[in-house]
C-alpha cells in the first residue's frame, strides 16, 4: 500500500475520545462517519460496554474514534467498570467529542461530565456536539449553545447536527482535522476497526437481544463466544452463548417455541453478513448465571472486568 501521509507533511492523525451520557447517540455518530457499522446500536442505555475503535482514512487524516460507554452513576461492578474505562479513555486520546442530546433538558449530571472534562483535560482540544437537532424547534438551540459555551468557553467548537441524518458531519470532520496533531497514519487505509470477527459476533446478538427485549433483561445480558470456526473467506460458523442474569429471564429469551431466539438470530445473522462480505452460520444458545455482572471472574471472561 503507498501511504499518503508519508509524502504529505500537513497529514494528522490521532485519537478522537467520543464521551456523553448514555443515548446522547456516540455510536450512531461513529458509524455514520466509518461509513460502515462497527458499533451496535439501541435506544436503550447502556448498549456500548467496551472501548469501540472506529477508523476514517482519507488523503487528509486519520481519525481514529474511541466510541465509550455512557457516563452515568454506575451502581453494579459492571456499569461503574463502563464508567471508569469512559474516563480512562479520555485522558489517553488527543481530542475529546464531547456529545448531548438537545432534545432533552441539560441536567446537573451532563454539567458535571463537562465540568469534570474542563478542569481534568484543560490542556486538550474538546469539541461539543448538540446532537439530534431535528426533535428541536430552531429557537430552542441558541439558548443551549451559550450555555454549554458558558460551561467550558475554552472549547475549541461546538457543532449542532443530526447523527442520524448524517447532516454537519463535514464541518465537524473539518474541525477535527484542525483539532488532531500532525503525524503520519498509524493504521493501513483500508482498515475500518480493531475489533475481531468474533467481538463483532457477540455485539450484534447482543444488539437484537436489546432490540428483542424490555425492561431489566438486556442490562442483564452478555454474550461469549464459545466456538468461532472459519471455513473460508466464504463462511464463518459461530457458536454463541447469551448469558442472562436470572433464571426466570431464560424462557423469556426463548420465546414460546424457541421463536424469540430464532428471531434474534436471524436478523444477528443479517447484518453480520452484511459487514463481514461472507455467509453465517449462527447456533445460539442460553444460559442462566445469577448476577454475573458483580462477579469479577465473570466479568474477566466476558472482558468487561476493565
Amino acid at each position: 500500500m503507498e501511504d499518503n501521509s508519508t509524502k504529505n507533511i500537513d497529514y494528522h492523525c490521532g485519537t478522537i475520545a467520543l464521551l456523553g451520557r448514555p443515548n446522547t447517540g456516540k455510536s450512531t455518530l461513529l458509524n455514520q462517519i466509518i461509513g460502515t457499522k462497527v458499533a451496535i446500536v439501541t435506544s436503550k442505555p447502556q448498549t456500548t460496554r467496551n472501548r469501540i475503535l472506529g477508523i476514517h482514512t482519507d488523503e487528509e487524516s486519520q481519525m481514529i474514534f474511541i466510541d465509550t460507554p455512557g457516563i452515568h452513576k454506575g451502581r453494579s461492578r459492571l456499569t461503574k467498570n463502563m464508567v471508569r474505562l469512559a474516563y480512562e479513555v479520555a485522558k489517553e486520546a488527543d481530542v475529546l467529542l464531547v456529545m448531548q442530546d438537545v432534545s432533552k433538558p441539560l441536567d446537573q449530571d451532563s454539567k458535571n461530565m463537562i465540568q469534570h472534562f474542563v478542569e481534568n483535560e484543560a490542556h486538550k482540544p474538546r469539541i461539543h456536539i448538540l446532537n439530534k437537532v431535528d426533535k428541536i424547534k430552531k429557537e430552542k438551540l441558541f439558548p443551549r449553545l451559550l450555555e454549554i459555551q458558558k460551561i467550558d468557553p475554552e472549547a475549541q467548537a461546538y457543532i449542532p447536527l443530526s447523527a442520524i441524518k448524517g447532516k454537519q458531519l463535514a464541518g465537524l470532520q473539518q474541525e477535527l482535522i484542525k483539532a488532531l496533531p500532525k503525524a503520519a497514519a498509524k493504521y493501513d487505509e483500508d482498515m475500518f476497526t480493531d475489533q475481531s470477527q468474533r467481538q463483532l459476533v457477540a455485539e450484534f446478538v447482543r444488539e437484537q437481544v436489546f432490540m428483542a427485549m424490555q425492561e431489566e433483561i438486556p442490562f442483564q445480558t452478555a454474550v461469549h463466544i464459545e466456538d468461532f470456526r472459519e471455513f473460508s473467506n466464504e463462511k464463518i460458523e459461530v457458536d454463541a452463548l447469551i448469558i442472562v442474569g436470572c433464571e426466570r429471564h431464560k424462557p423469556m429469551l426463548l420465546g414460546k417455541e424457541g421463536e424469540r431466539i430464532k428471531h434474534i438470530g436471524t436478523y444477528a445473522r443479517k447484518h453480520l453478513e452484511e459487514v463481514l462480505g461472507c455467509h453465517v452460520h449462527l447456533n445460539l444458545w442460553v444460559k442462566s448465571q445469577p448476577n454475573w455482572f458483580e462477579n469479577p471472574s465473570a466479568l474477566s471472561e466476558l472482558g468487561l472486568n476493565v
